[in-house]
């Protein structure tokens, strides 16, 4: 399962950011997912909850944000949202485009808590 490689990765590098800043526990992992970042919500959420426990992030939240799939027309140069799978300019019906978002699957921020009760957000 890709997503399981993508969550491990996803808290290595959450876990680096909490000693980074000399932290003493992750309360939030925010990350934003687009219909063509390669990954199924689902199959996400099910391997953070089975790698979450054994990470230094054992207690974080998850906040996953689905967002669209947008692109600009090459031709007419209007950026619109990509609806159904139909990669055509919605103005001036143009195959010409190019994807500008919705196709990745990143790291949006952390919330980490301090020792002195401070948060810190990356």
């Amino acid at each position: 399962m890709h997503e399981m490689s993508l969550v491990r990765s996803l808290l290595r590098q959450v876990s680096e950011l909490l000693l980074e800043h000399n932290g003493d526990a992750v309360k939030t992992i925010h990350v934003e997912m687009g219909p063509l970042a390669g990954v199924e919500r689902v199959l996400v959420e099910l391997a953070f909850e089975q790698l979450i426990e054994d990470s230094l992030c054992r207690g974080a939240q998850l906040v996953i944000d689905e967002v669209p799939l947008s692109a600009i027309c090459l031709e007419c140069d209007v950026e619109f949202d990509i609806k159904l799978f139909r990669f055509v300019c919605r103005d001036c019906e143009s195959q010409r485009i190019r994807v500008t978002g919705g196709d990745e699957f990143r790291l949006i921020d952390v919330d980490i808590e301090v020792t002195s009760g401070c948060e810190v957000r990356t």
